[in-house]
């Protein structure tokens, strides 16, 4: 009969599990430590029990572990901020850098600009629509130049889906990385 599963040791039924559907992780979250410290509890030796230190131990590694994950996703936020702010103390200066493929930083300009939300979260006919655009036919177009050296005066600083700053030179996208010389106009 395949009805409902029960644990034997607990007698619990696990009601609310469901598998996950997104790709796999290598990181272990909270869970996966409950379901470790469980596991360990029904397989440890009951002449020998774990000692209540051992358990606090692992408590105490687990929580610097969560710390240090709110401590690097701080650290990232903040570089990303650096990043922003350096990009954007470039706007009116003239900047020699290299051109990157700007078809999905326009897409993502245009996609704000006509209909305020990033090209991800458009519609498909708003999808046709953005890529019909002007603008990203010529960056389309322009894909051959991508790894060129261009030289202008930065007009603005558009971020890329994953929140990276790239300025924009004479309608040419520039990557910050790849100044390699600033000056005034």
């Amino acid at each position: 009969m395949a009805g409902l599963q029960v644990d034997p040791v607990t007698g619990l039924k696990n009601a609310t599990y469901t598998p996950s559907t997104g790709a796999p992780s290598n990181e272990l979250g909270q869970v996966d430590f409950m379901k470790l410290i469980i596991a360990q509890m029904r397989n440890q030796n009951p002449l020998e029990p774990q000692k209540d230190s051992d358990w606090m131990a692992q408590m105490a590694q687990f929580e610097a572990l969560n710390q240090m994950r709110a401590v690097a996703s701080g650290m990232k936020a903040l570089q990303g901020l650096t990043e922003l702010t350096s990009a954007a103390g470039l706007i009116g200066k003239t900047v020699t850098g290299k051109q990157v493929d700007a078809i999905a930083v326009t897409r993502d300009l245009v996609a704000r600009e006509k209909y305020g939300r990033p090209f991800a979260k458009l519609t498909s006919l708003e999808r046709v629509a953005v890529n019909e655009d002007e603008r990203v036919v010529a960056a389309a177009a322009d894909l051959p130049n991508a790894g060129r050296e261009v030289t202008g005066v930065v007009e603005k600083v558009v971020m890329d889906a994953s929140g990276i700053p790239f300025l924009y030179v004479g309608g040419k996208v520039v990557d910050l990385f790849t100044v390699a010389q600033v000056q005034q106009p």
